[in-house]
């Protein structure tokens, strides 16, 4: 089968009902529009949302305030009161964690923050740590490693830019190879001659 042959199951589609063509096709007379009224006219519809001249809901409702930003990060918190239960000199890495129980996925970055106090000397992994946090693991004897930023996906205008510079640097070195081939050509006819 192929595309042009796909159509709906039998009586999945049904002929449009045709109104007004009297009582005994059943929508005869007023054919569904009740009794008069300005809904009933032909040609007069009112205009979305309106609700009779009264204050429409839309406008009752508190306007949306600011946006949505699309580059945000939403990093899963780690607090020192959490990282005190590990042992000293441990290495605390974000697959740890999640083997503990501590966070619930590894898709998103893990940041270190610095309610509570750390007492113990380790080594923590971690996306991103505020500048309080860091402090109280350095004094504690530990060490921060900040892993690498998460990679960000590609769209197509970056596809096409790469392409592009892509298609420039082949053209530039093609010319720097023909213009780098012929000189050694010439430097070699003439010291023949």
């Amino acid at each position: 089968m192929q595309a042009h042959q796909l159509k709906p199951p039998p009586g999945a589609r049904h002929a449009r009902k045709r109104v007004g063509r009297g009582n005994a096709a059943g929508q005869g007379t007023f054919a569904g529009r009740g009794l008069k009224g300005q809904k009933a006219r032909a040609g007069n519809k009112p205009r979305r949302f309106f609700e009779g001249g009264q204050t429409r809901l839309f406008k009752k409702l508190p306007f949306r305030r600011g946006f949505t930003n699309p580059f945000r990060i939403e990093y899963q918190a780690v607090n020192l009161t959490v990282l005190e239960r590990f042992d000293k000199d441990a290495e605390v890495t974000p697959q740890l964690l999640k083997e503990k129980g501590i966070l619930r996925s590894l898709r998103k970055p893990v940041k270190i923050l610095a309610a509570g106090d750390l007492t113990k000397k380790l080594t923590v992994h971690a996306h991103s740590f505020s500048a309080t946090a860091k402090e109280k693991i350095e004094a504690a004897g530990g060490a921060t490693v900040a892993l690498g930023e998460r990679k960000k996906k590609k769209t197509a205008r970056d596809a096409t830019a790469s392409a592009t510079n892509d298609a420039s640097e082949d053209a530039a070195d093609t010319a720097g190879q023909s213009a780098g081939g012929d000189a050694p050509e010439g430097e070699g006819d003439g010291s023949g001659g």
